[in-house]
């Protein structure tokens, strides 16, 4: 695939290696030229081109006309969200937007219904995992989560299950997780909303798993659910 990321900072960096490694074509769009050259050291080629995503004639001379996917990453959501509104503009390009205040997730969901923006809400996410330690453990502990998220301690992994794995058809109660491991969402194809896991939600091959990990427990997650798919 074709993929035309907006915002070149630590989350596009690590986005734009992990596509790279999976062997998709990768053009990221930064305005910050520090940003840009740090990006194309980090990854060890030349990837960026150095411009405001929210300029027509960047996002042209990017190729959006034949993007498969556009990742509107930047800091700012109103920028996020021109950058969107370009791209179904101008491209067929499915488009993925961050959100940095929940408040805005509406308006990226009302944009097209027939083909919606997805939008990723760290702070939704977030609020979701320790809302689940709240209720499974003690304050104290809830406490703890948050310290390791604010240390960096803690990340977010995505993991498809394939066709043949071991854990289609079972609940989660039946899989025997790794610890360090909180299962978060599932994305569930032809599912429009995300699925709150509990131990009786029974997985299917195709659902999308979304975790938080503590370091070196996304590997073991990775194994129990696709024995070697890759996370994402």
């Amino acid at each position: 695939m074709f993929i035309i990321i907006v915002g070149g900072g630590k989350v596009g960096s690590y986005l734009t290696r992990a596509l790279l490694q999976q062997n998709h074509e990768v053009v990221v769009v930064e305005k910050n030229d520090k940003k840009a050259k740090a990006l194309d050291t980090l990854i060890d080629r030349q990837v960026t081109m150095l411009g405001d995503g929210c300029d027509p004639f960047v996002l042209d001379a990017a190729g959006i006309a034949r993007a498969d996917v556009v990742v509107a990453d930047t800091g700012d959501d109103e920028d996020n969200l021109v950058v969107v509104l370009l791209s179904k503009k101008k491209s067929k390009a499915r488009c993925i937007a961050r959100v940095n205040n929940p408040r805005n997730k509406q308006i990226f969901d009302s944009l097209d219904p027939e083909d919606p923006v997805t939008v990723i809400s760290s702070t939704e996410i977030i609020l979701d995992v320790l809302n689940e330690h709240v209720n499974a453990a003690s304050y104290s502990a809830a406490l703890e989560t948050m310290h390791l998220f604010g240390r960096g301690n803690l990340s977010l992994v995505r993991i498809s299950i394939p066709e043949g794995s071991s854990c289609d058809g079972r609940t989660i109660a039946e899989i025997s997780l790794p610890r360090n491991s909180v299962l978060v969402a599932i994305e569930r194809p032809n599912v429009e909303e995300m699925l709150i896991p509990t131990g009786d939600t029974t997985l299917r091959a195709g659902d999308r798993i979304v975790a938080v990990v503590k370091n070196g427990a996304g590997e073991k997650l990775q194994a129990t659910f696709c024995g070697g798919a890759v996370v994402r």
